[in-house]
């Protein structure tokens, strides 16, 4: 089942034929004649849809509704209550005589649109702007024109126009809704679907709307489809339609800030998957995918295997805010050092290592000789449990390179890991604060 869905309609007769309908679609159906007895229900619907023909008494309905149900509400109504019933709080408004195919669409775009409740992080990332602008994409200065005066009568906003051939370069920014000329011949629904895409391939969340210049419900179905958050008439520019607009826009507006925010919640995921939140450098999982994306390109590369010699003395002696400050500087150092030349990670605790692109054994270590030289010839400043102190750090350094002078084939990654880490514990065995190299064993 799609959804469940509490009908409310005082006719029997009417509530009985909605509730066929929408079990052909697929959706699990409860029936009531009023308020009162949804309110007795107990029934754990997904959404509530409610008609009644006297507008005073749906939008005291709707009032009730909204005040106790936390979930959408649903109005059915014709074109004259459609601007009060938004006005009182609906989410979504539905024509009485929709044909069955847009009753589906619709109800299966607005079914799976998330609740706030299904929010991601509960906090949302630091560098979010909610993007506030709507655009309108046509090639029709008559029709740009009037839609232009209309937004801003009804939103008090700036309605930006795109032409399809400024489109093409760079879809412009902090766009919460972008509307979609329909025209004439059907070309809209075309345009709609590259958008689609597009914003998908961006990761942008903003919201979809096609303008109809003719209200056909085979276009409006399959706009929906594709995956417009609203279908609109070209003719809700007039004056008369203004409060209807403002709801409707109000709507878009609303779903394509929530848009862009989920998208901005999985930027953020995805980050954080692969950053390390206290140096700010590649974690162990990304500099595992570089450095098996680079094997698999057949390029020689090499890694340093960077250890800070002594550090749980750091922790013990001056406290976990010192090993921090000590990690934090270590990590500017290296990226500082490293430059484009490769790319810096935290491997572990108190580990770095750098995946260096294109070098020989004789530019690895030179370059390793300079990370070891600049950290230990600097102090780092840190608070520690006695106030601020000055703290000399030193690492230990294993490099090895995926190819040697053409002997033998270049070792896998993990071979090569295999020996960094052992030149590494080999400069700590020979007294720390020293570079050693690691180089493949061969058969005799």
């Amino acid at each position: 089942m799609l959804g469940r869905l509490l009908v409310i309609d005082g006719d029997i007769a009417s509530r009985l034929a909605l509730k066929a309908r929408l079990g052909a679609a697929n959706h699990q159906v409860q029936t009531v004649g009023d308020v009162e007895e949804a309110m007795l229900t107990g029934w754990d619907a997904s959404a509530v849809m409610i008609r009644n023909p006297d507008q005073t008494a749906l939008l005291r309905d709707l009032m009730v509704l909204k005040r106790r149900l936390p979930v959408p509400v649903i109005a059915i109504c014709d074109a004259a209550q459609r601007a009060a019933t938004f006005r009182a709080g609906a989410e979504y408004v539905l024509d009485e005589a929709c044909q069955d195919s847009v009753l589906r669409a619709r109800l299966r775009s607005w079914m799976a649109r998330p609740t706030e409740a299904e929010g991601g992080f509960s906090e949302a990332a630091s560098d979010f702007v909610p993007p506030d602008q709507f655009a309108l994409l046509t090639d029709d200065a008559v029709l740009s024109s009037e839609w232009r005066c209309a937004v801003e009568a009804a939103m008090g906003q700036r309605l930006q126009v795109l032409s399809h051939q400024s489109l093409q370069t760079q879809m412009p920014p902090k766009l919460a809704a972008l509307l979609v000329d329909g025209g004439l011949n059907g070309t809209g629904l075309q345009y709609l679907a590259d958008l689609r895409a597009r914003l998908l391939a961006d990761g942008r969340g903003t919201a979809l709307a096609l303008l109809q210049r003719r209200e056909l419900a085979d276009e409006e179905t399959r706009a929906l489809e594709i995956g417009a958050t609203e279908v609109l008439s070209a003719g809700l520019s007039a004056s008369r339609h203004k409060a209807e607009l403002a709801a409707r826009l109000g709507l878009l507006l609303r779903c394509g800030m929530e848009g862009e925010r989920r998208h901005s919640d999985v930027r953020l995921a995805r980050r954080l998957a692969m950053v390390d939140p206290l140096t700010g450098l590649a974690n162990r999982r990304r500099i595992n995918a570089e450095m098996a994306a680079t094997a698999a390109s057949g390029t020689s590369f090499g890694v340093l295997m960077i250890d800070i010699d002594c550090f749980k003395a750091v922790n013990d002696t001056h406290g976990h805010a010192a090993g921090d400050a000590v990690l934090s500087a270590i990590a500017a150092s290296l990226s500082d050092e490293i430059g484009a030349a490769g790319q810096v990670a935290r491997y572990g605790g108190e580990e770095f290592l750098v995946l260096l692109n294109s070098v020989n054994e004789t530019e690895a270590v030179s370059l390793a000789e300079r990370v070891r030289h600049r950290i230990s010839s600097r102090q780092v400043r840190a608070k520690g449990l006695a106030g601020c102190v000055d703290l000399q750090v030193s690492v230990s350094v294993g490099v090895a390179v995926s190819e040697q002078d053409g002997a033998g084939e270049p070792p896998e990654v993990d071979e090569l890991l295999r020996q960094a880490d052992a030149a590494l514990i080999a400069a700590k065995l020979a007294g720390r604060n020293l570079v050693m190299l690691g180089r493949q064993k061969h058969a005799a």
